[in-house]
């Protein structure tokens, strides 16, 4: 061990311990949160290290003790202005840990530069205070294992460190034989790693969310099931470069720019003052990616040599350093010829003409597209995609005109025969948590290629299907009353199982969504009385379960939610218990979320059963890992391409990409699109992504809130204002190659069959750090009808000053495009409303929905209170200032 390689030495830790803690008092100003957030933190910082020494045997040992030693001398000296029972248990804290302290000093103490005691200092009361917490070593002890006086690899002193410099980097990938033993990952989203990413042959890019759903509380996660997701995700090279990571000396992880690139200890401090993350590494972005591959090795042959380490200040400090000639761009190769696929209809292998993809100028390939006539390959909507499948599971084609006449024996007397089906949405990925494919980072070349026949769709046999808890018979309705009537008017209880209102509200308007009911239960199924698991009606929904779609749950979700529909039609005019729902959802969801008795968000578990519908339900077109990189990818020169296209054709070619890896009922009926664009107010780029959503979430604008009751449309306008970012929200702009002030601007592109608009009544205060609740009263139709058209672009809306196509040109490519339901008006009737009152913690939901009356009952808004109902409520009542989620229908 040189030198330099050795610890730094007890007494000089202890100055560090003491500018820092003075730093941090002072900019405190004394006030007491400040200081026990201080605490807290570093207490964080302090237990990060210790996982790695329990775990690995060595960690950033400087680090540890600094973090700890900083954060008892605060304790010491606010311990009497806190609240009592948070003092004590933070006193409580401080001695648990004290063990591993004695073990960092030891470690320390032994390979430090000057091996000697503190010295003795009375005149500082602070150092003489910290002096006492030291343990003193003899001089001549040494350490097993880890104690060595030369290091074995050069790579081995980032044993003991979290970050990396780009220095440090530059010169380890700058040397021949030491690069080959360094793998680089860039933590990014595939667009960002395409824009940039580090000039280096041993790289891989993992997308952050490719790791949603993989919940680090489940004891039994390994990196094995990193590996199987990835495997699908990730390019060939780039993924054999990763399932060999524990080959490799040194792993380094980078973004954009998280990372200190000043000392750790400065930047430990400054991040503590300025409340940021960066130079907190128990707070890194890689802290679920790094915790899956270190720690959770399920065969030895996958332990890494050593703990990875981040690049400080990321690829932005890097090209800051070493200039352009230091980041590289991916050139993505053009999309592969489609497979055959699930949305197909199917057709013999001599009917189908090849038809290219558009390019984005007005000008096709090849032969001009015509996706709008009837033998279109393709599936154009949800009425198409039923009739792929049979009672044996086998796909049959089916012309477009035979569905159009048969369209009311499957979806029941009402159905209009019109194209049905849903817009895509973004949530970002906070509504579908789980989506592999958002819309935002898929190829330009959208236009759906021709298959030679239809996947066969999987079914449900006896092998593959979920235990299902039996189903009690679904009522026969009386001549009297349809099937689809009695659909529309069941009203049903359901028994708070413990802070479970949350479910229950969602599930009766998800109950009263006649495209659910309609898909699970066809008329024929209610007629005849029998349960959707004893029935054999041709269009079965558990002939569309995807059980090789490993982010669906096989079909246990769905199926159990089939059967708690079913006992909720038994029990008509009554209450039913969902017990056994609630603990198979409980077991479903990640980290058993779901199976505490705690009082949960109910737009968390609304957005949690319509993603696991979806997931179950996907007929994905796609399997192949290659192909799905093709389709989730935009070459420069095709992004170039869709910012100058107008809106509704972007759109559009977004939303037919976005179906080649999404086709399910929810995204059919529930699902929209709303585009997000970037525009650099130094060099005017724009960047637009387009994003699906499943529930539609407006802010509250409260600067309008203290004068007067809002409207839904004053949300909705918020929604779509222009936002200025600047400051510290500015914009990377990849032209300026720097952060920028820019604009970010929101539309929705596409409306849903259904529509679920959830209010964000819930802020964190800056002041308490405690969820606030925004009680003010917004006004909603109830009654009336919601008209969205004007929030709808029409053909002939662009975004661009340099778009340069015409209506007529736009107009004639469109044409040749599926329509999928997106033909003004857009008017919509509310049949459901959550409520919510008193806090996130401690509060309880209730739902109004509307039932249809018959000559016995009239129902009308039904008030649902967990097993209590109420019928023929005023309108004064649905439309109420508790409403926190709003379930509308197109009319």
């Amino acid at each position: 061990m040189s030198p330099s390689d050795q610890c730094t030495p007890v007494f000089e830790l202890g100055q560090i311990v003491i500018s820092m803690t003075n730093g941090l008092r002072e900019v405190s100003g004394g006030r007491t949160s400040k200081l026990l957030g201080y605490q807290i933190t570093l207490l964080e910082v302090f237990d990060h290290e210790v996982k790695k020494l329990s775990k690995l045997g060595y960690c950033d040992y400087e680090l540890a003790f600094v973090s700890y030693n900083v954060a008892i001398t605060l304790f010491n000296e606010s311990k009497d202005l806190g609240p009592k029972e948070f003092i004590q248990s933070l006193d409580d804290l401080f001695l648990q840990k004290r063990n591993d302290l004695v073990n960092v000093e030891k470690y320390i103490n032994e390979n430090s530069k000057e091996k000697k005691a503190s010295p003795t200092v009375t005149e500082d009361v602070l150092l003489a205070r910290f002096n006492k917490l030291t343990t003193k070593t003899s001089p001549e002890s040494t350490t097993n294992g880890e104690a060595k006086k030369v290091f074995k690899s050069p790579f081995d002193k980032y044993k003991y460190k979290e970050c990396i410099s780009a220095t440090e980097l530059h010169q380890i990938l700058s040397d021949k034989d030491l690069s080959k033993s360094v793998l680089l990952i860039d933590y990014r989203t595939q667009k960002e790693f395409d824009y940039n990413h580090i000039n280096f042959t041993n790289l891989v890019n993992v997308d952050p969310t490719w790791l949603n759903g993989l919940d680090l509380r489940t004891g039994t996660l390994t990196d094995s099931d990193l590996d199987e997701r990835l495997q699908m995700l990730m390019k060939d090279d780039q993924y054999e470069k990763f399932r060999r990571r524990s080959s490799y000396e040194l792993i380094v992880i980078y973004n954009l720019k998280f990372g200190a690139t000043t000392s750790k200890f400065s930047a430990l401090e400054n991040s503590l003052k300025n409340s940021d993350k960066n130079g907190i590494a128990s707070s890194s972005p890689f802290t679920k990616l790094v915790d899956l591959i270190t720690f959770r090795h399920k065969y030895l042959s996958t332990k890494l040599k050593r703990h990875p380490v981040y690049l400080g200040g990321g690829v932005s400090q890097w090209f800051e350093k070493f200039g352009e000639g230091s980041i590289s761009k991916t050139t993505i190769a053009r999309p592969l010829p489609r497979p055959e696929a699930t949305l197909s209809k199917g057709s013999t292998p001599g009917s189908i003409s090849r038809r290219s993809s558009y390019n984005g100028t007005g000008q096709s390939n090849g032969d001009s597209l015509n996706l709008g006539r009837s033998d279109s390959p393709y599936l154009r909507n949800f009425s198409e995609y039923i009739s792929t499948a049979t009672s044996a599971g086998t796909p049959q084609s089916v012309p477009f005109s035979s569905i159009s006449e048969n369209s009311q024996s499957i979806f029941g007397p009402n159905f209009n025969g019109k194209s049905q089906h849903s817009t895509n949405n973004g949530s970002t990925l906070v509504a579908t948590k789980s989506n592999i494919s958002p819309a935002t980072t898929n190829s330009i070349e959208s236009t759906p290629q021709t298959s030679s026949r239809i996947k066969k769709s999987p079914s449900f046999s006896s092998t593959s299907s979920p235990p299902v808890k039996s189903q009690s018979p679904i009522p026969t309705p009386s001549p009297s009353t349809s099937a689809s009537s009695f659909l529309e008017q069941y009203s049903t209880g359901l028994t708070n199982l413990g802070n479970s209102c949350y479910m229950n509200c969602v599930l009766q308007c998800l109950g009263a969504t006649p495209q659910l009911t309609g898909f699970f239960f066809p008329p024929q199924v209610i007629q005849s009385g029998q349960s959707s698991s004893e029935g054999s009606a041709l269009q079965s929904y558990r002939q569309h379960i995807n059980v090789n779609n490993i982010l669906g749950t096989k079909g246990i979700l769905t199926t159990t939610f089939v059967t708690l529909l079913t006992n909720m039609f038994s029990n008509n005019g009554k209450f039913f218990t969902p017990s056994h729902f609630k603990k198979v959802i409980g077991s479903l969801s990640p980290g058993g979320q779901f199976a505490s008795f705690d009082q949960q968000d109910c737009i968390e578990f609304l957005n949690f059963v319509l993603d696991g519908l979806h997931e179950d339900l996907n007929q994905m077109a796609i399997h192949n890992a290659k192909e799905k990189q093709s389709i989730m990818e935009l070459t420069p020169d095709q992004e170039k391409t869709r910012e100058l296209l107008p809106v509704r054709l972007a759109s559009t070619i977004e939303w037919e990409r976005y179906l080649k890896l999404n086709f399910s009922i929810v995204v059919d009926y529930f699902q929209g699109q709303y585009l997000s664009q970037l525009k650099c107010l130094e060099c005017q780029l724009t960047s637009t992504t387009y994003n699906a959503f499943s529930i539609l979430s407006l802010p509250v604008p409260e600067r309008l809130g203290s004068s007067r009751n809002l409207s839904l449309d004053d949300c909705l306008k918020e929604f779509t204002t222009t936002e200025l970012l600047d400051n510290n929200n500015k914009w990377h702009c990849p032209r300026c190659k720097k952060f920028t002030r820019s604009t970010k601007k929101i539309s929705i592109t596409r409306l849903p069959q259904v529509l679920i608009i959830h209010f964000k009544r819930f802020k964190i205060s800056m002041q308490t750090g405690n969820f606030d609740k925004l009680n003010t009263m917004i006004t909603y139709p109830v009654n009336s009808v919601l008209d969205l058209t004007s929030y709808w672009p029409e053909v002939g809306t662009t975004l661009s000053e340099n778009s340069e196509m015409t209506i007529e040109k736009e107009s004639q490519v469109l044409s040749t495009l599926p329509n999928r339901n997106q033909s003004p008006p857009f008017r919509y009737r509310l049949y459901g409303v959550v409520n919510h009152y008193g806090t996130l913690s401690t509060g309880h939901y209730t739902s109004y929905v509307y039932k249809k009356s018959d000559a016995k009952k009239k129902r009308d808004w039904c008030y649902f209170d967990d097993a209590k109902v109420t019928y023929n409520c005023k309108e004064s009542q649905v439309l109420n200032a508790n409403a926190y989620c709003l379930f509308y229908q197109r009319i």
